[in-house]
């Protein structure tokens, strides 16, 4: 039947009947006052298309005796009313979009089946109570969800119908969701699951307490299969998201597990709803009565979750089964997204062992505590350090090294089940004893320094035995008193109890022994010390102290005393090991005699060239002459002595007393020139003269160091100057002959010795 109107209402007391099927196409049906359409026959399916919507008032039917094909973009049913039921033979719902019904009852004969998802309960705003009623006949998912979107616990009726899921992660879970929203306490819902051959094994969730929904239309959903009872390892295939079915022990639990997973998934919470859950099983998923491999307590199944966080099963919910109903009750739960299976839980033994950690070189003993609910425990391994060793319940053993090593412990029940326990074993490392020390001198303190190190356990004690005596600080002080080879001991000693301990000799250097020699101790004279100390090893450090006060550092001492009297003078040694010693002793300075003397005349010309020298110092007993010509020397407190040639002579006296402290004075003699110079008065200048033509000093002048002349006239007037003794006065002035006459002359004559002569007078010139 095609689009006759956009809007059909029917409202006849007595059903229309649709041979052929019926097909709407955007067109909105109404069923209204009770309404009932009835499509009848074989090929009496209902197909929807476009936007097309059926909706009813009151109690308005559907009965449909084909398959319920939504080929539209709309959910096909329009309101929260009435009913669809599905009365022919191996019906399907199918489409390319999902129906939402309202009601949906299952009735007439064979399978029923989803082959896209559906929505039952009324899938509209306003009330939502519409119901999924089986009767007996049996709806197959199909690997499709079947969303009940009913609240409340009643949304399934059923005298002996059921849901077939049973599909596999292969191809595909089959879910029922169900919408119970925030959930109410006290209801309890159930899925009506069945097995392929049509046994009950209905799913439960019982809610104790309301979640809290983050969107309306909170739900949980749930699928179940059963697995291959008979593969090795069974069990199989696993949930996605799975990778195995490994107790607590790492060890498959195949053979403990039920061949039945459940799949829970949740939405639209902030806070689930805290539920009990109730899993349903069939005596053969348990059993081995189909050819499984399991062994399984039935009455001791528990429910475990998979925990995707920590990649392992989770055995510590508690659950309880009730064998005559092959049901398992969990504990109240707020939790309950993933996959789930009933099984046994793990009774292997628990490996345990004790022991305490202890330092390098002592032996560890390891004991086992290890234990077992059920049964014994039959096998046990040690494994350590590449080793084993088998059935032992105590295990003394050293270690290699310091550091970390690991310690396993393996036990087997007598049910063939191995677990195992790895500890970490600290070894503790030792301590490494050193020490240094320094001022090792008979007569000294020597500091002894611990330098100990350990890589753990600091701070470190420290016990001295040095020489007999006993210390327990870092750093103690020993004076031992002789020199030679002493015992030195030290126990180091870590937090751990740890201690190493080193042996050793030291030697105590003797002291140097410090003596010293002196010459020519004179006052204002070079005193000489000289080091002839003796020592061990070589001599780093001289010091030479006078009065108190260090004069020098050089191993022979020099100086001067300006001063006669008693001196104290030390010399302190330190030799290579460092080791000190001093030498003091008084010296005595003697006076000095004074050197001095006096010679006459002062004035000394070669003409008379005796010299009479006279001692005029003090504090002397004897005198040594020498006058600086090369003559011998002479004796005695006065001596005369003559000089043979004129010049500088630098005469000496050495005087000297009971204390051979000799003194020396010197004196410059000279011995002079006797100067013997003529002036002449007259002189006859000019060409046509051959004799007296020129003016200047004569006589003896080889004495003379310089000349200056100056010719003035009769009336004071400059006409004639030099200082060039080789230079006479021509008779000229200013290129000419000067007039006859009388001239003033004025001659300064320097000799070698520096004396100073002056002549003047008056001079003629003749022409």
């Amino acid at each position: 039947m095609n689009k006759l109107l956009s809007y059909l209402v029917l409202a006849l007391s007595v059903s229309p009947v649709f041979a052929q099927g019926w097909i709407t196409k955007d067109a909105h049906v109404v069923l209204k006052d009770d309404a009932h359409v009835v499509i009848h026959g074989a090929t009496g399916d209902y197909t929807s298309k476009g936007v097309a919507l059926v909706s009813t008032t009151n109690s308005g039917t559907i009965h449909l005796d084909g398959d319920w094909n939504n080929l539209g973009t709309s959910p096909a049913v329009g309101n929260n009313h009435g009913t669809v039921e599905l009365t022919g033979n191996n019906q399907r719902i199918k489409g390319s979009q999902s129906t939402s019904f309202n009601n949906l009852k299952l009735s007439g004969g064979g399978i029923k089946s989803i082959l896209v998802s559906t929505l039952v309960g009324g899938g509209f705003t306003g009330a939502k109570n519409g119901t999924l009623d089986l009767t007996t006949r049996h709806l197959f998912l199909n690997s499709n969800t079947l969303i009940v979107n009913n609240p409340a616990a009643n949304a399934f009726e059923r005298t002996s119908g059921m849901l077939i899921g049973e599909t596999d992660p292969s191809v595909g879970y089959s879910k029922v969701q169900w919408n119970i929203r925030k959930g109410v306490a006290g209801s309890v819902h159930s899925i009506p699951f069945g097995t392929t051959d049509f046994q009950l094994i209905p799913m439960s969730i019982d809610v104790t307490s309301a979640g809290n929904q983050s969107a309306d239309s909170g739900y949980i959903a749930v699928a179940t299969y059963p697995t291959n009872t008979v593969a090795i390892p069974n069990n199989r295939p696993l949930p996605i998201g799975v990778p195995h079915l490994e107790n607590r022990y790492k060890i498959e639990n195949d053979i403990k597990a039920l061949d039945r997973f459940f799949i829970i998934t949740t939405n639209g919470y902030t806070s689930n709803p805290i539920v009990k859950l109730g899993f349903t099983y069939v005596d053969r998923e348990w059993d081995g009565s189909s050819g499984g491999l399991n062994d399984i307590v039935e009455k001791d199944l528990k429910p475990s979750r998979f925990d995707v966080g920590f990649a392992s099963w989770d055995y510590n919910i508690d659950g309880t089964t009730n064998v005559s109903s092959n049901q398992t009750i969990t504990e109240n739960l707020r939790s309950y997204s993933g996959a789930w299976v009933l099984n046994n839980y793990p009774t292997c033994p628990v490996p345990n062992f004790t022991f305490d950690n202890d330092c390098y070189l002592k032996p560890i003993l390891f004991t086992d505590s290890s234990f077992i609910q059920t049964g014994n425990i039959d096998t046990s391994v040690w494994e350590y350090e590449n080793s084993t060793a088998h059935n032992l319940n105590s295990l003394l053993h050293s270690f290699t090294s310091d550091g970390n090593f690991n310690m396993k412990r393996k036990v087997r029940g007598n049910r063939g089940c191995w677990d195992s326990i790895t500890k970490s074993v600290q070894v503790y490392p030792l301590p490494q004893s050193s020490f240094t020390h320094q001022d090792t001198c008979s007569s000294g303190v020597t500091l002894f320094t611990s330098t100990s190190t350990s890589t753990l356990g600091m701070p470190l004690t420290q016990d001295w035995t040095i020489d007999g005596s006993t210390y327990t600080a870092v750093s103690p002080n020993h004076a031992f008193g002789s020199a030679g080879i002493k015992a030195v001991s030290l126990i180091t000693k870590n937090t751990f109890n740890c201690f190493d301990t080193l042996n050793s000799m030291i030697e105590i250097q003797p002291l140097p022994d410090v003596r010293f020699g002196f010459e020519n101790i004179c006052e204002r004279q070079d005193a000489f010390f000289y080091d002839s100390s003796t020592t061990k090893g070589s001599i780093d450090e001289w010091r030479w102290k006078v009065k108190g006060k260090i004069v020098s550092y050089v191993q022979d001492h020099q100086q001067v005393f300006n001063t006669a009297g008693s001196y104290p003078v030390q010399l302190r040694i330190e030799n290579s090991f460092g080791c000190l010693d001093s030498f003091e002793q008084n010296i005595t300075v003697w006076p000095k005699a004074k050197a001095k003397f006096d010679l006459f005349p002062k004035d000394i010309y070669i003409t008379d060239p005796f010299v009479n020298f006279v001692e005029s110092g003090s504090d002397a007993n004897s005198w040594n002459w020498y006058f600086g010509d090369f003559s011998p020397e002479e004796f005695g407190p006065e001596v005369l002595h003559q000089y043979l040639d004129t010049g500088v002579f630098r005469a000496r006296l050495i005087a000297n007393n009971d204390f051979k402290c000799a003194d020396t004075f010197y004196r410059t003699v000279i011995i002079k020139p006797d100067l013997n110079i003529f002036i002449p008065n007259a002189f006859s200048p000019g060409p046509e003269n051959d004799v007296n033509t020129t003016f200047s000093p004569g006589g003896m002048l080889y004495g003379i160091k310089s000349l200056d002349m100056t010719i003035y006239t009769r009336w004071g007037e400059k006409i004639y100057h030099s200082d060039d003794i080789k230079k006479p006065w021509d008779g000229t002035y200013q290129g000419k002959l000067v007039q006859e006459g009388t001239y003033l002359y004025l001659i300064k004559v320097k000799s070698v010795y520096n004396d100073v002569l002056r002549y003047s007078g008056t001079l003629t010139v003749i022409r």
